[in-house]
């Protein structure tokens, strides 16, 4: 007997956009990552014992160098430094990256006389303003945490206004009709539609910012975790080495992974 299928069927056996991002189990998530880790891990253990010229240290010994340097304060001390220009800077990069994108989706004179300055910040390497804030700034904290503010405030500004523009228009007219003043709409409706985006700048902000903390402390000067860096790069001491560099890879993962925190938070419906 011969079956025809017509196109109900076919539409009702293609893939929903549901079930093509419904959520995996948890452990299903973890085993993954766990499992793509020691694969890594593995593989970077063999590539180091094959290797004679003791450029590549292994996992190991990286580990036994990281244990040293946090037990011996070195590490502590490293970050109560670079801690300092990350906090005032990615703070100042967060407040003012939040306050210019929502005056430029609110007023759109504003968005035609700051976006162009915005996005040649935005496109230019941040690195190429390190000469001018040493000229402007000296070689102090000040510079230091002007170059975490111009990393990460560019990001977050552009996805706020983004993710405030991006609301969906039809969310607003339902809430005009119900009768929502501007302040009501802009809190109930327009601020909760934009959070999903906001976040996402935030958390590039915060791996942006990092990376503009450590080269500040490489180009400028020799001090917190890219002074550490610097200092067992130039005395040749690759296990304490990457020892710092994974140290720098831990922190930001766990600021990152607080983003999410907070963006779970504020935004529960996701």
């Amino acid at each position: 007997m011969e079956v025809t299928v017509g196109p109900e069927a076919v539409v009702a056996a293609a893939p929903t956009p549901s079930r093509l991002f419904a959520r995996r189990s948890p452990w299903r998530s973890w085993l993954i990552r766990i499992l793509s880790l020691s694969v890594f891990f593995v593989l970077w253990e063999l590539a180091a014992r094959l290797d004679r010229t003791l450029l590549l240290p292994s996992p190991s010994r990286v580990v036994v160098a990281l244990w040293d340097i946090l037990i011996n304060g070195e590490l502590i001390r490293a970050f109560a430094v670079s801690v300092q220009e990350l906090a005032i800077g990615f703070g100042l990069g967060i407040v003012a990256g939040l306050l210019i994108g929502l005056l430029m989706a609110l007023f759109r004179p504003l968005e035609r006389a700051i976006s162009p300055y915005l996005y040649i910040v935005l496109s230019v390497p941040a690195i190429a303003f390190i000469p001018l804030l040493v000229i402007w700034l000296g070689l102090g904290l000040p510079s230091r945490v002007a170059v975490v503010f111009i990393f990460s405030f560019p990001i977050i500004a552009v996805n706020a206004f983004t993710g405030i523009r991006g609301v969906d228009p039809q969310l607003v007219e339902m809430g005009e009709a119900f009768c929502l003043g501007q302040r009501q709409l802009f809190w109930k409706i327009i601020l909760p539609g934009a959070i999903p985006l906001i976040m996402a700048g935030v958390r590039l902000g915060a791996g942006r910012a990092f990376i503009g903390m450590v080269a500040s402390e490489i180009l400028l000067v020799s001090v917190g975790i890219g002074g550490l860096i610097q200092y067992y790069n130039a005395t040749f001491k690759t296990a304490y080495l990457f020892a710092a560099v994974l140290a720098v890879l831990l922190v930001a993962v766990a600021l990152t992974q607080l983003m999410r925190v907070v963006e779970a938070r504020l935004s529960p419906w996701r």
